[in-house]
């Protein structure tokens, strides 16, 4: 009997399986049912239950202070946004303002969820689930690679420097990278775990990165590589280290930002000089939920897209919006000010804290500073923590500091 429940996963254990399951795979599931694309949202609504109506919000403030201080951060950040909503009403309606609050802080409210979760699981069976899972898909990928290098079958997005640019299944390679960066840390967080190196695993997950030739993928790539080297051989990273990575990401995908941000007027150059303009004119709070970056903005076109002219560019009008959320701190600045801004890059910088002191182990800390490193190169082209990407990346960060904890703890 004893060990037919030990062999069994808890409901904490499948909630969190679970939800790792329908974010990992969400742009695979989508194209079986669009309902599918909102499995962020769900897992979200439920997690903001327990949150709210639970009152477990004490446990995971009380062991993991700087998520407190995240919780602060962001709730000044709410604050700034339904005071601006309220003062310049660029959407009117409440629930537009309500859509766009709640597509913000999912992010946040999926790291305390994940993290309230794993301390009610057995670490060993579950990051043994997913990593099984992971496995399969990187084993399978690898295969479909080799073989769509020479054979149409349907997993090449476009031909670059020469070579099939690999996307698997998923949508397109940009995501696909993406995934692939998270299934490597899973490795890493696997491999500290069981005392395994994973070596083969780790080699298959980086070849495919680099086989979706994604200028944030080679970016982060050889930003992986300079990691083994200061983690391995220096301990940790500061803020000079960082700011050198963050040169090597620019190198990996310099052609990339030439073409968007220098030599051509891109929507993503356009928002980024049109998000300084609404924060300059908004100052200091931004112009509120909705107005301008956003998801909401782009669904109910924005006035201040009319106002600046937006309509006139292709992928930027109300009919045609292809590009008109394809941005992540344009959004910040826009709605919620140069204080909003500022609050959230504290807030990256806390996430970056937590890897540097938090986590102690080395395999962890790399796998924590890759995810650090994903989602703050996805931020300069994408709207990364408002996407199902950001929402599984930081449920992964959860399970790299409560392998830390457990470990630390049982050590």
């Amino acid at each position: 009997m004893n060990n037919t429940l030990n062999i069994a996963f808890t409901k904490h254990e499948w909630y969190f399986i679970f939800m790792f399951v329908f974010l990992f795979f969400q742009a695979i599931l989508e194209r079986l049912s669009v309902y599918f694309s909102l499995s962020d949202e769900f897992f979200s609504l439920f997690g903001l239950y327990i949150f709210l109506f639970r009152s477990k919000y004490k446990y995971v403030f009380s062991n993991y202070p700087l998520v407190k201080t995240i919780f602060k951060a962001v709730y000044v950040i709410i604050s700034l946004g339904i005071i601006s909503s309220f003062k310049y009403k660029i959407q009117h309606s409440l629930i537009v303002n309500l859509l766009d609050l709640f597509s913000f802080v999912k992010f946040f409210i999926l790291f305390f969820f994940s993290l309230w979760l794993l301390e009610k699981c057995r670490i060993s069976k579950t990051l043994h689930a997913i990593y099984v899972l992971v496995c399969i898909y990187l084993i399978v990928g690898f295969i479909f690679m080799l073989i769509s290098q020479f054979v149409d079958i349907g997993m090449v997005f476009e031909k670059r420097y020469g070579l099939n640019a690999y996307m698997f299944i998923n949508p397109n390679p940009g995501d696909y990278s993406s995934i692939l960066i998270i299934s490597l840390v899973i490795v890493h967080v696997y491999s500290y775990f069981s005392g395994r190196a994973c070596l083969f695993l780790k080699l298959i997950a980086c070849i495919l990165i680099v086989s979706t030739f994604r200028g944030k993928a080679l970016g982060f790539i050889l930003t992986y590589f300079f990691l083994l080297y200061y983690v391995y051989k220096l301990g940790n990273l500061n803020v000079k280290s960082l700011l050198f990575l963050a040169l090597i990401a620019i190198a990996g995908g310099y052609m990339q930002i030439r073409y968007y941000f220098v030599d051509n007027v891109t929507p993503r150059s356009l928002f980024f000089l049109y998000g300084f303009i609404t924060a300059n004119e908004y100052f200091p709070l931004g112009a509120g939920f909705g107005s301008f970056g956003s998801n909401m903005a782009k669904i109910h076109y924005s006035s201040l897209y009319s106002e600046y002219g937006f309509g006139n560019i292709y992928g930027m009008g109300e009919e045609e919006s292809l590009f008109l959320n394809d941005n992540f701190w344009p959004m910040i600045m826009g709605q919620y000010g140069w204080i909003g801004c500022m609050l959230f890059l504290f807030v990256v910088y806390t996430l970056f804290k937590i890897v540097c002191t938090h986590i102690h182990a080395k395999s962890l800390k790399i796998a924590g500073f890759s995810l650090f490193f994903l989602l703050l190169y996805s931020s300069v082209g994408g709207p990364i923590f408002v996407h199902y990407i950001g929402c599984i990346s930081v449920v992964v960060f959860s399970l790299v500091m409560c392998v830390n904890t457990k470990c630390s703890c049982r050590t």
